[in-house]
């Protein structure tokens, strides 16, 4: 059953300034930090991540786009997360960027999954033909994301080309739950079939890719700019472009999803492209056949429609004209977001990512593991065990063969335990008193 919860109409005075002082920007697989030609700074990997390998793509996949060219590559452990810094208390926008670019000579692209604070993100495929790129808004849980490349398929090594995260404004997008992680699903600039829009039209660095969907025609507004703006602040060459139904038909528009239930958010753009005073553009907006909203577009000022509905499979929009409309619907962008499963709140237990911590500092063979260490459940570190009640517990550790040297740290905190795997080490010292407490320990 779908629900379309509420809509509302949004507008905001086209007055803004974007600082990026607080933008985290990195050229995965760079060497160095470095300026690009809007003046901003791309770091390279080193202080954000400790474990991987810089690689760049062959000479015969290089990218107009300086970033794809080099990625950072993790072929020893089963997850690697970067540690993004999240000073503000806001909203965050993140995306992740993806191009082989047969950097290994290969020419098979790997399957792995892409997490964040111990939730799972996507399942990244990768191709020989394109990039590809995922983003979310998300409200950070303390003071840094965790974001995490980890293997599921044996011999394909995840990788990545570009990281990005950046705050939002409390405004923007006001109806999305901050308790959920949004993820992009569909991001259309109706109208434009020439080019990708990014930054720095767009302010807060969404991508908004060209469309024009069959039986629509392309129309470009008569004004350049605009004097009004929904409070998203989608960019002004995003909205002056539309499609409009022929004569007074309706705009049936379709997004494919999987067929199992998901929670969508959709925004919708609008703006009259001409000022006709002897005509009336008025149409009615339905989502998987709910009303949401009858919408009359105002020359020059970009108009937002919003609904949230819980739906399974196809998300289904019409735009329909109303009975005293002599224009035919119009529409300038979408957004679709979309959340599959509730977020992870809970991560691992206090006592045993503190006592991990103890064995990071230790052995210097532990020092790139980092993030979540038992969640997602599928991904939990290669030489961990895990209960699975919340939040969960470390069960096992198993080290042999690792090459540790030196004293035991004390990880007394971690009482879940019930295998200790230390053999084929270099260990020194006595056999410490608190083993013997551990009160569900079975194997020593």
């Amino acid at each position: 059953m779908i629900k379309v919860l509420f809509f509302a109409i949004l507008l905001a005075q086209k007055a803004f300034s974007q600082d990026t002082w607080d933008w985290v920007r990195i050229d995965c697989g760079s060497d160095t930090s470095y300026k690009d030609s809007n003046g901003d700074t791309w770091d390279s990997d080193d202080d954000y991540i400790k474990t991987g390998d810089n690689k760049q793509v062959a000479s015969t996949s290089s990218s107009d786009i300086e970033q794809l060219n080099t990625l950072r590559v993790f072929s020893e452990q089963n997850k690697n997360c970067y540690t993004v810094p999240t000073p503000t208390s806001a909203r965050y926008f993140v995306r992740a960027m993806f191009w082989y670019g047969n950097y290994d000579g290969l020419s098979k692209p790997p399957t792995f999954d892409l997490e964040f604070d111990g939730n799972k993100w996507a399942t990244v495929v990768t191709n020989t033909t394109s990039f590809t790129y995922y983003e979310m808004i998300y409200a950070t849980k303390g003071d840094s994301i965790s974001i995490c490349l980890a293997r599921t398929r044996d011999q394909e090594f995840p990788f990545i080309s570009r990281l990005e995260s950046l705050p939002l404004p409390d405004d923007m997008y006001p109806q999305m739950r901050r308790d959920m992680a949004w993820f992009i699903r569909y991001r259309y600039n109706y109208g434009a079939d020439d080019r990708i829009i990014g930054y720095p039209d767009d302010k807060y660095n969404r991508i908004w890719e060209p469309q024009i969907p069959p039986g629509l025609d392309s129309v470009t507004a008569n004004f350049t700019s605009l004097d009004e703006t929904s409070v998203n602040v989608p960019p002004d060459s995003a909205i002056i472009k539309a499609v409009e139904a022929s004569a007074t038909d309706r705009i049936n528009l379709s997004f494919g999803f999987d067929n199992v239930s998901h929670l969508d958010h959709v925004e919708m753009y609008f703006t009259e492209p001409f000022l006709e005073t002897s005509e009336t553009r008025s149409f009615n907006v339905t989502v998987n056949g709910s009303f949401v909203n009858t919408t009359t577009p105002e020359y020059q000022i970009c108009t937002s429609v919003w609904a949230n509905l819980q739906s399974i499979g196809t998300l289904d929009i019409q735009l329909v004209p109303t009975e005293d409309s002599t224009l035919a619907p119009i529409i300038s962008a979408i957004e679709v977001y979309t959340v599959s499963q509730p977020l992870v709140i809970a991560t691992t237990s206090q006592n045993d990512l503190d006592g991990l911590e103890e064995f990071i500092d230790t052995f210097d063979q532990l020092k790139g593991w980092s993030g979540d260490p038992c969640l997602p459940n599928d991904t939990i570190w290669q030489w961990l065990n895990c209960s699975t009640n919340q939040p969960p517990r470390v069960t096992s550790i198993y080290l042999s063969g690792f090459g540790l040297q030196g004293y035991l740290p004390n990880f007394s905190q971690m009482d879940a335990l019930e295998v200790i795997d230390l053999h084929n080490n270099k260990l020194s010292g006595e056999i410490p008193d608190f083993l013997g407490k551990l009160p569900n320990l079975r194997l020593l």
